[in-house]
């Protein structure tokens, strides 16, 4: 759209300074899944979902791990300042990316007021630069629930433990969900924490968002390699949602999501498991 010359005159007079500027970052919570090897070569690996930390080496909270981020650049969209900023941080250069949300509680940075535009990032089993993977151990204990004729008020309470066989960096959360007629409140509290700032929001949202996306989305197969097992997929699934599937329930569900090959496993120990795929095509609205 054109700007009349009315509004060029405008322009010209305009000044921002009656309003005050916030500073605003672009954060990202940078996912992958794993193998665990098993002691026992017969048993297949166990995949583990992590998060990578880096560790802050200047204040405000110098010595504590956060997630990678920067404040943004004038001079580039959101999304080419958080390419930039993954790989000039921690050499990350492939990875899905997806906005999550933006974070603007008044005293979430002490320096001053920041707006924080989070996005989650998942790749596939690489290597980063100046930060560490931490596994993932979540507990939820619900300790209210109100249910009326107005609607019904849950409250959780969330136990987020992150650790590496070195450090272990415990987290707690308070969740509360109000509905009432067509209007839900949900509010997340860190009640503690040992990550800086309020990054431990940050990567709930981001596991919160992954766990729910998995019914309806292919987002699952950016965690795996090109080439897959059934099994490797429903245990990626397991790990995600934190609770075991029936096997012939998730091959229906997730049939269309997967192209056989005709290449098989050759691990030793192990049965030869056929292989398999991602399917671009899985979406049916694609093919009309």
């Amino acid at each position: 759209m054109k700007i009349s010359s009315e509004e060029k005159q405008f322009l010209e007079l305009y000044s921002d300074s009656h309003y005050q500027k916030p500073s605003v970052t672009v954060d990202a919570v940078v996912l992958r899944m794993i193998d665990k090897e098993s002691d026992n070569y017969r048993k297949l690996p166990e995949k583990k979902l992590q998060v990578f930390l880096t560790y802050r080496k200047y204040p405000p909270f110098v010595n504590h791990y956060a997630v990678v981020g920067t404040f943004i650049d004038l001079n580039n969209t959101l999304e080419e300042t958080l390419d930039l900023c993954v790989k000039n941080k921690i050499s990350l250069d492939n990875f899905y990316k997806e906005q999550l949300f933006t974070f603007g509680d008044k005293q979430r940075d002490p320096r001053t007021r920041v707006l924080s535009v989070s996005y989650m990032l998942l790749t596939h089993n690489q290597e980063l630069n100046n930060g560490k993977w931490f596994d993932f151990d979540i507990q939820e204990r619900e300790i209210l629930s109100e249910i009326s004729q107005e609607g019904y008020h849950v409250e959780k309470e969330i136990t987020i433990t992150l650790s590496n066989g070195e450090e272990v960096l415990n987290n707690k959360l308070k969740l509360s969900i109000k509905s009432s007629e067509l209007k839900m409140e949900k509010k997340l509290e860190i009640i503690s924490s040992d990550i800086a700032f309020d990054h431990i929001k940050l990567i709930y949202f981001a596991l919160d968002r992954l766990k729910n996306k998995l019914e309806w989305t292919d987002i699952a197969f950016n965690l795996l390699p090109k080439k897959f097992t059934l099994t490797e997929l429903k245990n990626c699934y397991e790990e995600i949602l934190g609770t075991k599937l029936l096997d012939a329930n998730f091959r229906r569900k997730t049939a269309d999501l997967v192209c056989p090959l005709n290449e098989y496993t050759s691990d030793k120990g192990h049965r030869p498991s056929q292989l398999f795929k991602h399917n671009p095509n899985w979406d049916r609205r694609l093919n009309i």
